[in-house]
């Protein structure tokens, strides 16, 4: 074999390889967060949300804030392009109307609330953007940064300036926003979450009867979370509230499935 020929085929061995291990740890990363069982029809309404927060945002900052209303509309462009070929048998406007009629007229109790679910990840994403931390708050893992916070305390000295930067904003109320754009995302899906929660889920016929006590616990939460995000509240204190007492009620209340095959492990499809 030729040299040449050698060594195309270790190019493209490395960059197979390197693929291959980048999926697996973003599969990896993900199994630590909350990752319920989704259908097309949440993601298609969990996409139309977003986009109409971003819409109403870029409205919002037109004209007293261009820049502001630029980056929101850069944001719902995008989302609109992900809603539009979400769906392979979308060709046209009349193709969309349909689907966007189906996705509405099919939807319940559980697809609002894997909606919420998924939004509730996106304000975690936004806040994160909004003070600019490393530290991923959609990834359950992290918690274990409550548990080590007085150990870390008395250790932190002998830490990277870039560490103590993160862990400080972790459990710092009143962090600087970088970035207000996310900041407003972050605050406007948490009224988008509330609304859904008053429409679709409060007085929910499909609930499950024993939910009762749930759904008081969810409403409470829900403006707990509303609080937090509008009083830069720490990501802490954010992620707690998410992870421990929000997702967990709203897989109680409405049922929702964790993505686990039958063997009891995580599913990576």
């Amino acid at each position: 074999m030729k040299k040449y020929d050698i060594l195309k085929y270790i190019s493209i061995f490395t960059i197979a390889l390197f693929i291959i291990s980048f999926s697996m740890i973003d599969q990896i990363s993900r199994v630590s967060a909350h990752s319920f069982t989704t259908d097309d029809v949440s993601y298609f309404i969990g996409l139309d949300k977003r986009t109409k927060v971003e819409l109403e945002l870029a409205e919002k900052n037109y004209p007293s804030n261009i820049t502001l209303s630029m980056d929101h509309s850069d944001n719902a462009a995008r989302f609109v392009y992900d809603i539009y070929y979400a769906d392979d048998d979308v060709v046209d406007d009349n193709d969309f109307i349909k689907r966007y009629d189906k996705a509405i007229g099919s939807s319940n109790s559980t697809t609002y609330a894997l909606v919420v679910a998924d939004l509730l990840d996106e304000v975690l994403r936004n806040y994160a953007d909004a003070i600019v931390t490393d530290i991923d708050l959609t990834n359950m893992s992290n918690l274990m940064l409550l548990d080590n916070k007085e150990n870390r305390t008395t250790s932190i000295s002998s830490e990277n300036d870039s560490s103590n930067v993160n862990y400080t904003k972790f459990f710092s109320k009143n962090n600087p926003i970088f970035n207000y754009a996310d900041y407003e995302t972050a605050k406007a899906l948490v009224v988008e979450i509330k609304d859904i929660f008053e429409k679709y889920l409060k007085s929910s016929s499909n609930a499950i009867k024993q939910s009762v006590d749930v759904i008081s616990k969810l409403e409470k939460d829900l403006e707990k979370l509303k609080d937090v995000i509008n009083n830069n509240g720490s990501p802490a204190v954010l992620m707690e509230l998410v992870h421990l007492q929000i997702h967990p009620s709203l897989q109680t209340g409405f049922g929702l499935q964790t993505k686990m095959n039958m063997g009891g492990q995580m599913d990576m499809d």
